[in-house]
This record gives structure tokens, C-alpha cells and sequence, in this order.
């Protein structure tokens, strides 16, 4: 489980996006040593095995079978590519001004989801995987038995590895088998920055899900950075709405299906999707989820989310009702159950709390993830490593373990009336507190500042005069609670004017 905290990204300036035609060229220039490598050691093993030299057939075989599957797989992915390459290309020059259109799904208002890509990918990964580490884990464990190299039982890892990822593809085919393709169909071609993403999900299986499905639409920007031969890729979401949504049962020409409305707004003040793929660039994504008999449902679309010169206009009186249950009315809004923050009035005023481990699933996936880094630090001291590389994982493994302290100890209290309003923050109880007059406040907001995989937590964040930015509240996991306890303090400092898009009572 990965947990980012205070997530930034910077840029030295723009880069130029490499031409898809030349990433393909250099795919197919990459995978040309394997499968000649491949084909190869097919031939050596053959002609060992006609040859009577069984024994040694086995391993060139084996190796040239994998090799081979890599490079076909690989091929059939860029002559596939290829061709969706050159149809975007037509759209493109069709619709110059109009990126919405240049990818076939979005210029259908058809969306398909990525459920068939996932079950063949996880299925060729686990494959490979497979195939890969099991042999090697084989003669790992057979030099460790003769020669009494302990260390080489290191290798059972990786088809323990393995094991977890047929699972996973298995847990894929299930979930295919009953849901199939899930459709998205847009009403809005596309979703306008400033008014709001209409549509409907067709999901071909019939689901009645006792809480509803869960619809969460994200701003994300993905940055992929290198260093040296390695890439790496970083998500982070700039903006998310989340809403729970009934569906309904319905029979059309196609079948039986479950119809799932989607209605979101889109603030004015967030970024358009990026129409080429770059190092760095956003993309918009629509994803629902709910909890059913078996494999639970889940489906994910990248959608159309452009700045248009519609972009500068009032919103609809349909974007309002697509946007209405994110306008909290906060007069009668109450707490989630599960929601550890309190809440009251005292003789100084109005006292949030926000108590120590409120967020025990983030803290325990930290937590383990920390000791399974340690357990790295562990094996690079055990088997005498070169001193750079305990020392940098081991300065990496502090840092995570401040953040688990952070998730499982910090305490937070906040008291504010209209006269100030004092913040005391500490491990285990609240330190000394700091106070600060309300002409010092201009507003106080819900802010994205931690991520764990696709979930967000908000801090309530207090906005000075000065422009400076002070947290008063911290990791608030659900985006209606944070706009609700900055609301609460807002009224309580007489602010609602100032941000009015919130409108607020701290009734609770």
C-alpha cells in the first residue's frame, strides 16, 4: 500500500511528448532480442531433445518458450497499437480544434471499460512471472541444498509472488465471467470544466447492491520520472467528487442490464485532460465500485473532460441537479458512523477534535509496508551489501516510519469562537497551542494533502490574509466531512460570505 503525504511535483519545463509512431518503432526495436533469443533457444532445446539429451533440453527450452510468448505478445500489442494509432490520427486531423474526439470511444460517447485488458494483462503477467521464477526458484533451492547456501531460500519469494498474482487473475476471469463489458454512455461530449459530467453506466450483469454503488469521478495527474534505466510513475489526484448511486434494473434490445446515472459538476478552477500522453500530463477518470455476492463490481473509464469556450459561462440548471448532492446542506448533514472526530460546544466555543489512529486502515498499510522495508534494510546488512544501499533504503525507512507515527499518534484540537481560534497539535495528548485572530483568517478550506492508492484525505486548511496556509485539522478521509468542519469554523468565525460554494451550519 502506498501513502503520499504533502505530494508535490515539479517541473523544470515543458517537454516535448514523444511521437507515438517513434514509442512503437522503439517497442518493436526493444522486443526483437527477445524474441530472437527466444526462437533460438527453442531451436537449441529441440534439436538437444531429438538428439536424446533430454537433461539438457529442458532449460533452453524453457527459456526460449518464455522469451518467445514476451516478444509474440509484445508484437500482436503494437500491430493492435498501431492500428488504433492510425485511426486516432485520422480523427485528429478531422476534429484539429476538438481533442475530445480524436480518441474513437470518446468521440462515440461510448466508453468501454478496461476490464478485458486487465483480465488478459494480469493473466500474461502472472504467466511470465510464473514461468520465470518458479524454474529459478527451483535451482535456487537445489544449490542452497547442496552447497548449504541458506540465502538462496530467498528465492521462494518470488513464486510466492507468483501464487498471489494467479489469484489475482483468477479473481479478474470471475469478475469477467459475470459483469463482462461495462459501457459508458455520455450524454455530455464532452464533460465542460465549469458545468458538469452527465451519462449513464450499462453494466451487462444484474446488481442490486444492498448499499448502492459507489461513483467517484478524479482529476489525476500522472507524472512518469527516470533515473538512470528505471522509470517510475506517480498518480496524484487533484481533485475528486465522490457519490453513492442506486441502479436501476432494465431490459433494452441488448438484454437485461443494471443502468447506473452519473451526474457530476465540475469546479471551474480545475485542469482539462491532456489530449496527447506525455511525462507529465492529466487525465480524467470515472470509477464505480460496490459490494457484491462473490468478486465485488468494479469498473473505470478515462473520460473527456475539456475547457471549452462554454467554459466561461453560467452553469445549467442541469449542472446544479448534476451537482446537488455535492452542495452539501450542511444545516442537516451528519457525521459518518465510522468517523472518529468529534465535534461540541464548550464555554470557549465551538472544539473539533481530531483523535489520535482516526485513520487505522492508511496507519496499517503504512505500518506494514514500513516493516517490509525494513525487511529489505534487514537482508542488505545481512548479506553485506555495498554501504550506499543500507544506508539510502535505511534514510528512506525513517522517513516512512515518522509518517506511520504521524498517522497512528498525532492528535489535533481546534477552538474557535469569533474571537480567535487556537490550534494545539501533538503526539499521544495536543501540545501548546497557537492562536490566531479571525482578522488574520480569509477563509478556511478542504484541501487534498495525503494519498493512499486512489483515496484521498483532506486537511482543513486555514488561509491567511498573508496567503500563508495553516493546518487545522488533518487527514480527513471523507471529502464531506472536511468541507463540513471547515464550514463549522467559518461560521463560527463569521466567514461564510468568503466562500460561499459551501454553504455551512455546524449542526451535528
Amino acid at each position: 500500500m502506498g501513502v503520499t503525504i504533502n505530494a508535490r511535483v515539479v517541473t523544470t519545463g515543458a517537454e516535448k511528448p514523444l511521437s507515438p509512431a517513434v514509442a512503437l518503432g522503439c517497442m518493436a526495436l526493444f522486443l526483437f532480442p527477445f524474441g530472437a533469443a527466444g526462437i533460438s533457444g527453442v531451436l537449441v532445446g529441440a534439436k538437444r531433445a531429438i538428439d536424446g539429451n533430454i537433461h539438457d533440453a529442458a532449460a533452453p527450452l524453457l527459456v526460449g518458450s518464455v522469451f518467445t510468448l514476451v516478444a509474440g505478445a509484445g508484437y500482436t500489442a503494437l500491430l493492435l497499437g498501431r492500428r488504433k494509432l492510425q485511426e486516432q490520427e485520422q480523427l485528429k486531423a478531422r476534429h484539429p480544434d476538438q481533442p475530445w474526439l480524436w480518441r474513437p470511444d470518446w468521440a462515440t460517447g461510448q466508453i468501454r471499460d478496461g476490464m478485458r485488458a486487465a483480465l488478459w494483462g494480469s493473466w500474461l503477467f502472472s504467466a511470465l512471472w510464473n514461468l520465470i521464477s518458479v524454474p529459478a526458484a527451483v535451482l535456487a533451492v537445489r544449490q542452497a541444498m547442496q552447497l548449504g547456501n541458506r540465502a538462496a531460500y530467498v528465492a521462494l519469494v518470488f513464486p510466492a509472488v507468483g501464487v498471489g498474482l494467479l489469484l489475482w487473475a483468477i479473481r479478474n476471469t470471475l469478475r469477467f465471467r459475470r459483469d463482462g463489458i461495462s459501457v459508458l454512455e455520455l450524454s455530455t461530449l464532452p464533460a465542460v470544466i465549469g458545468h458538469s459530467l452527465i451519462g449513464r453506466v450499462r453494466a451487462s450483469s444484474l446488481l442490486q447492491p444492498a448499499d448502492g454503488f459507489d461513483v467517484s469521478l478524479s482529476c489525476v495527474r500522472r507524472v512518469t520520472s527516470q533515473a538512470g534505466k528505471d522509470d517510475s510513475t506517480t498518480e496524484t489526484i487533484l481533485w475528486q467528487e465522490e457519490k453513492r448511486v442506486r441502479g436501476e434494473l432494465n431490459r433494452d434490445p441488448r438484454g437485461l442490464a443494471t443502468i447506473v446515472p452519473i451526474g457530476f459538476q465540475i469546479p471551474g478552477d480545475v485542469r482539462g485532460s491532456d489530449p496527447t500522453v506525455s511525462n507529465d500530463y492529466v487525465l480524467w477518470r470515472l470509477t464505480l465500485s460496490a459490494a457484491v455476492p462473490g468478486v465485488d463490481y468494479e469498473s473505470v473509464f478515462e473520460v473527456p473532460v475539456f475547457r471549452t469556450s462554454a467554459s466561461d459561462t453560467a452553469p445549467t440548471d442541469e449542472d446544479r441537479r448534476a451537482g446537488a448532492e455535492q452542495a452539501v446542506s450542511l444545516a442537516g448533514y451528519r457525521q459518518p458512523p465510522d468517523s472518529r472526530i468529534s465535534v461540541s460546544r464548550n464555554r470557549r466555543g465551538v472544539e473539533l477534535t481530531f483523535p489520535a489512529a482516526r485513520n487505522p486502515g492508511a496507519a496499517l498499510g503504512l505500518t506494514v509496508f514500513t516493516l517490509l522495508w525494513a525487511g529489505i534494510v534487514a537482508v542488505l546488512i545481512r548479506f553485506h551489501a555495498p554501504l550506499v544501499f543500507p544506508v539510502v533504503f535505511g534514510a528512506f525507512g525513517l522517513l516512512l516510519v515518522v509518517g506511520g507515527l504521524e498517522l497512528w499518534l498525532t492528535v489535533t484540537r481546534v477552538v474557535v469562537d469569533k474571537g480567535s481560534i487556537s490550534v494545539a497539535q501533538g503526539y499521544i495528548y495536543p501540545g501548546s497551542e497557537k492562536t490566531i485572530a479571525p482578522a488574520q483568517i480569509a477563509s478556511v478550506i478542504a484541501k487534498i494533502n495525503m494519498q493512499a492508492g486512489s483515496r484521498p484525505y483532506y486537511d482543513v486548511v486555514l488561509v491567511t490574509t498573508a496567503g500563508k496556509q495553516i493546518a487545522a485539522g488533518r487527514w480527513v478521509r471523507n471529502k464531506r466531512e472536511a468541507e463540513w468542519l471547515a464550514a463549522t469554523i467559518r461560521e463560527e468565525l463569521g466567514l461564510l460570505g468568503r466562500r460561499s460554494e459551501v454553504p455551512a451550519s455546524h449542526n451535528h
